[in-house]
């Protein structure tokens, strides 16, 4: 199985958030080379390639009442906890990039320390052959019953990436990987499951 992750929102509400430095507009990929794949533009979204880290905020503001952060929360992507990266670096070590991130409430108290997680592996793994959605150089994933098939022998030893083909992705994991994080007890994930072919 391959899963798409995300974060599982299990607020009441949905409450904001706001960059206290840095500057999120500003953020973009280091190499914005076009390949097959959807393009690449100017801007912060996750492509599967490292981001220049000079506009990457260190600290951001959580609306809301106090709550517990999950592992996983969503904010800009995906911002995680210690423990997290430490999973994925035992599978994918000095890959993926973590910037250091501090959470605090309105009132500016610390409410918690997390990593911004880029994922840096740009890959093409889904089968083509196998998969019922229409291939237009890209994949629109429409949110129908289609199938979404992947393929082991083009996701290799992997176990974390962005599908250059997908339009707005999410981070594809390996079952390994996600067993792993179980294991842990990672908190905040949305899981999405699909099939792997050889």
């Amino acid at each position: 199985m391959v899963y798409f992750l995300s974060h599982k929102n299990e607020d009441v509400y949905s409450y904001t958030f706001r960059a206290l430095n840095g500057d999120v507009s500003k953020i973009q990929a280091a190499d914005l080379t076009r390949d097959a794949g959807v393009r690449i533009r100017p801007g912060y979204s996750y492509y599967g390639r490292p981001i220049e880290p000079g506009h990457v905020p260190t600290k951001i503001e959580l609306s809301g009442p106090r709550r517990p952060i999950a592992d996983i929360y969503g904010a800009y992507g995906l911002l995680v906890s210690a423990t997290f990266r430490d999973v994925v670096e035992r599978f994918e070590p000095s890959v993926h990039q973590f910037f250091p991130m501090e959470l605090v409430w309105a009132d500016g108290t610390r409410a918690a320390d997390r990593f911004w997680f880029v994922p840096c592996n740009r890959l093409d793994t889904v089968d083509r052959a196998k998969t019922t959605f229409e291939f237009r150089n890209v994949w629109y994933l429409d949110g129908s019953r289609k199938d979404l098939v992947f393929n082991r022998a083009q996701i290799g030893g992997h176990h974390v990436w962005i599908d250059k083909f997908i339009v707005m992705p999410t981070p594809a994991i390996s079952e390994a990987l996600k067993a792993a994080l179980d294991a842990a007890g990672i908190s905040g994930a949305n899981y999405q499951h699909f099939p792997e072919t050889d």
